[in-house]
């Protein structure tokens, strides 16, 4: 189950994913990055429950990320304890030690974007 909460600090927010982000829940997850990112000016996608990630749901990340930026909005990344997030990013080619041009904030999830 994916679920969005709302912290206690001013506009900012928590998204809880788990389980496996694969295609078959690419609707589920596109759904919910947005909806939050509606709902709230900083969001933290917290990955500690997810125990698989594939390339189209890194792609959907990558996605909300430009809209979150282009709404003037952050999106953020808490790292799982396993490195998971980290393993597959580096795996798919993601990894960059940079953000894209369409990332001004320098907050690209594929670089330092994320707490740790």
């Amino acid at each position: 189950m994916i679920s969005f909460e709302m912290a206690n600090k001013g506009d900012a927010g928590i998204l809880l994913l788990d389980g496996d982000l694969t295609v078959q829940r690419a609707g589920e997850l596109h759904a919910a990055l947005m909806d939050s990112i509606s709902r709230a000016d900083s969001i933290v996608l917290n990955l500690e429950q997810v125990t698989g990630i594939d390339l189209s749901c890194l792609q959907l990340l990558c996605a909300a990320h430009r809209s979150a930026e282009k709404l003037c909005k952050r999106l953020t990344v808490t790292s799982t304890k396993s490195g998971l997030f980290r393993r597959v990013v580096e795996d798919a080619g993601y990894a960059r030690h940079s953000g894209c041009i369409m990332d001004p904030a320098t907050s690209c999830l594929w670089t330092g974007g994320h707490d740790g």
